[in-house]
């Protein structure tokens, strides 16, 4: 009887214990559901200085431990990583360059002291002396004529100006229309020199506009000049370019320009019709073309300052140190400033 009571008394008590309940195999390995739940994990709070980084899609594993950001060098917002999966490729695709940082507009008058900019403030300034001087230009020639019928001199007088046309220049007597009976009107200059004074100004103002945006380049996103190697390019071109285009369009002005004082000069009373008959004409005056001698000038000189300033933007292309550019970007640095 004892002995019942004994072991009744070892069932009750195995009874009463708690097993442990085995959990059932799992059917992925524990690193599958480790990364899964990666993104999900809580961190800790960004200080109010800095804006914390887009939490990566659902289901994607989340960066590893340690790992810096994905863009170092951008600000907030403008990482690959923080658009969503949907968009990123045609993110990648509109705007190769997106994951790069872009500057903001800071005025910094230091690249106005230094060559590059310097030179490109007198750039500025010729170029307007260089179109105002030609294209404001007005001026007359006057012969005298005199009446062998009537012992009377009067004087004709041809305006010209920009563009120089002048077969369009008719001769106008004063205060009579008809002097010695001749319609003075029907007869004009010789020659149409339009072409050659408007390829010159034109080209003239399209440099002045270009100088403004460059200046404001250089000025206000000096950070975003440097940093690129599309910028520095661009400009050495143009001003390759804008130099050989100095040199034909100042050549060709100053040839139609030699042209124009001959047409309007003394021989003009050689080509008047009625002066070679019963109408004796003198040549009287011409209007100084002082300013169109500046004009031609001015040419010579932007040539020779665009000429110059080449090698100054030269030297802040990637042709200059090729190997110091491709190592820093190869780094993912910012390449260091050549010569602003």
């Amino acid at each position: 009887m004892a002995s019942n009571i004994y072991l009744f008394r070892q069932r009750i008590s195995r009874f009463g214990q708690v097993r442990p309940r085995e959990a059932p195999p799992l059917p992925f390995p524990s690193s599958f559901l480790a990364s899964r739940a990666a993104p999900f994990r809580l961190r800790p709070k960004a200080s109010a200085s800095r804006s914390t980084a887009a939490a990566p899609p659902r289901g994607l594993p989340g960066p590893p431990p340690g790992a810096g950001p994905a863009c170092p060098s951008s600000p907030a917002g403008c990482c690959v990583s923080s658009v969503p999966l949907l968009l990123r490729p045609a993110v990648l695709i509109v705007f190769p360059s997106f994951p790069q940082r872009m500057s903001s507009f800071q005025l910094n008058l230091n690249p106005l002291k230094e060559p590059l900019g310097f030179i490109k403030v007198l750039e500025w300034i010729a170029s307007i002396f260089a179109f105002a001087t030609c294209g404001g230009f007005k001026g007359k020639t006057e012969i005298l004529v005199s009446c062998p019928k009537v012992s009377d001199n009067r004087t004709i007088t041809a305006t010209f100006g920009y563009p120089f046309r002048l077969n369009q220049a008719s001769f106008q007597a004063f205060p009579h229309v008809n002097v010695c009976d001749v319609n003075w009107k029907s007869y004009v200059l010789i020659g149409d020199y339009s072409s050659s004074a408007q390829f010159y100004v034109t080209f003239a103002v399209f440099v002045f506009l270009y100088c403004i945006a460059a200046l404001l380049l250089y000025v206000g996103y000096t950070n975003l000049y440097r940093d690129s190697r599309k910028f520095p390019m661009i400009d050495f071109i143009v001003t390759l370019v804008a130099t050989f285009l100095w040199l034909v369009s100042t050549s060709a002005w100053a040839k139609a320009l030699t042209d124009i004082k001959i047409a309007t000069g003394h021989r003009i009373v050689q080509e008047l019709v009625p002066c070679n008959q019963e109408v004796k004409c003198y040549f009287d005056s011409v209007t100084s073309m002082g300013s169109l001698n500046v004009s031609v000038i001015f040419g010579f000189l932007n040539m020779i300052l665009w000429g110059g300033n080449a090698w100054f933007v030269y030297k802040e292309t990637a042709l200059h140190s090729p190997s110091n550019t491709s190592a820093s970007h190869g780094q993912g640095g910012i390449p260091p400033p050549t010569g602003i």
